[in-house]
């Protein structure tokens, strides 16, 4: 059954020139998205490391300022909270300060990096009071 005379074999509508272009497309697309994609992920683990940097910084202040707490407890405190809550960050120092009113910790690292040529360090300081003695 044939309509209106038309030959039921009609050319099917082809975008002249246009063979490949999603190919191309892509090619240009994947990397600028991969490269947000890394981007947000370091971003995510650089927080995870300052959230952890602060803890640890906290923790060794109040190791420090303790009643018998002294400079090597505070720093040594800080460095094995830090261990257990981010093992991937590198190059770990803790210096500690312990005064007549104040005990201060400053704890530092490196993040672990996933996009390459982008060194990311973290840094934290806290300050506590020193426990004292009040007859």
């Amino acid at each position: 059954m044939r309509i209106s005379g038309k030959n039921s074999k009609s050319p099917r509508h082809t975008n002249g020139g246009e063979h490949g272009a999603a190919a191309v497309e892509f090619v240009l697309i994947a990397p600028v998205v991969l490269l947000v994609f890394l981007l947000l992920v370091q971003w995510a683990v650089r927080l995870e490391a300052e959230r952890a940097v602060q803890a640890a910084a906290r923790e060794g202040a109040v190791a420090t300022a303790r009643w018998d707490g002294t400079e090597t407890t505070g720093r040594q405190t800080a460095l094995d909270y830090l261990a257990r809550l981010d093992p991937h960050l590198s190059n770990r120092s803790a210096q500690a300060t312990r005064e007549v009113d104040n005990a201060e910790v400053t704890v530092e690292g490196d993040v672990l990096s996933l996009i390459p040529f982008v060194d990311l360090r973290v840094h934290a300081t806290a300050v506590t009071p020193v426990e004292r003695f009040v007859p």
